[in-house]
């Protein structure tokens, strides 16, 4: 170790009767030109030795056994390993039940990367599979599990009208963001949560940078500065199919109100009240979603086509005649349907399948 080194003993991590003492550098504050600082672990061979063949195979070779001496013990420096995410490392072997995470903390991709990183290096598989699912856990793969995390985010999105000015916060804080996800989610195989994370980016303003709007701010936020060439192009793809999709009344008509098609086009319904009725319908929706500088997000949309017998344009006011019962059966149905397919193609437009 460097004789000029500054080194400091962790606070909980250094045991009396520890039988080796692991000094890691730690990382610089600043870029100002200062003697290295390191933190020093006193930690057991054996507990090491259970849990890694790496650290086995490592006190085992003769070459590379601790040559300095510290406090009575050997000492050996880990060369290329970060402090923090060794002393989260070590915590986890000492105490597992001891990691623990705010829920949906944005700010977990990148806090746990390093120690993931160091868990390849050590050959610690459970420590990197209990980090991973941490971070998966906060993105939904399925359309349900979506439903159920946005109406959450919407919960507390509305927080702030209601409650004390105390309680109020920056929305960004409290739930998962997508950039440092997608990175995440392409370093560690964890391919399940990109469309959910791409999705959520999509809907985020570019002028909506996590550092550069202050507390008071309460939509989401993105980290797009972690994003390299080839992830901005995935979300251009993506952000164009959303942002040009629209679906079509043919799609929601039965079999006896539908378009006969020919060589010029789609002939006149032959029901015109139900297609009328489901073309107003997309319309109400679509067109009052209001301007937008992200795309309409149809995932939304499409839900709220769910209850359009409650909508005071689609009354019998309007349309006498409503739907046919085959129409109104097979839109019902449809809905959900091209909700889950818009759900599943996600993958595809944003290139992540």
């Amino acid at each position: 170790m460097n004789p000029n080194a500054v080194s400091e003993r962790h606070p909980d991590l250094y045991f009396p009767d520890g039988d080796v003492i692991l000094a890691v550098k730690q990382t610089p504050h600043s870029g100002a030109v200062e003697p290295p600082k390191y933190t020093l672990f006193r930690v057991h061979k054996f507990l090491l030795k259970h849990h890694s063949t790496t650290f086995a195979n490592f006190f085992a070779d003769a070459n590379v056994a601790p040559a300095e001496v510290y406090d009575g013990v050997p000492l050996a420096e880990m060369f290329g390993d970060r402090a923090e995410d060794f002393a989260v490392l070590l915590d986890y072997l000492y105490n597992p039940t001891s990691l623990v995470f705010k829920r949906n903390d944005p700010n977990i991709p990148l806090t746990v990367s390093g120690v993931i990183r160091l868990s390849d290096k050590y050959l610690i598989e459970p420590l990197r599979r209990r980090l991973v699912q941490e971070v998966c856990a906060a993105w939904p793969t399925t359309l349900v599990e979506y439903d159920i995390k946005q109406a959450e985010i919407d919960s507390l999105r509305a927080l702030p009208l209601n409650a004390p000015l105390k309680y109020r916060g920056r929305l960004a804080d409290v739930i998962p963001e997508p950039a440092s996800a997608i990175l995440f989610a392409q370093e560690f195989d964890c391919p399940q949560i990109l469309p959910a994370a791409f999705y959520t980016l999509s809907l985020i303003p570019i002028t909506h940078d996590w550092d550069a709007k202050p507390r008071e701010c309460h939509e989401p936020l993105a980290k797009w500065s972690l994003l390299d060439n080839e992830n901005l192009v995935r979300y251009i793809h993506g952000f164009q199919s959303l942002n040009k999709y629209r679906p079509h009344p043919i799609q929601f008509l039965c079999e006896h109100c539908d378009v006969s098609w020919n060589m010029d086009g789609p002939a006149e319904p032959v029901n015109n009240s139900s297609y009328d009725y489901i073309k107003r319908l997309l319309d109400v929706v679509w067109d009052g979603a209001g301007p937008s500088v992200t795309h309409s997000d149809p995932i939304r949309l499409l839900a709220k086509c769910f209850n359009y017998y409650d909508m005071p344009e689609l009354s019998e006011k309007h349309f006498p005649d409503g739907l046919c019962e085959g129409c109104d059966r097979l839109l019902s149905r449809r809905l959900p349907e091209e909700r889950k397919r818009l759900w599943e193609n996600l993958g595809e437009w944003f290139k992540v399948k």
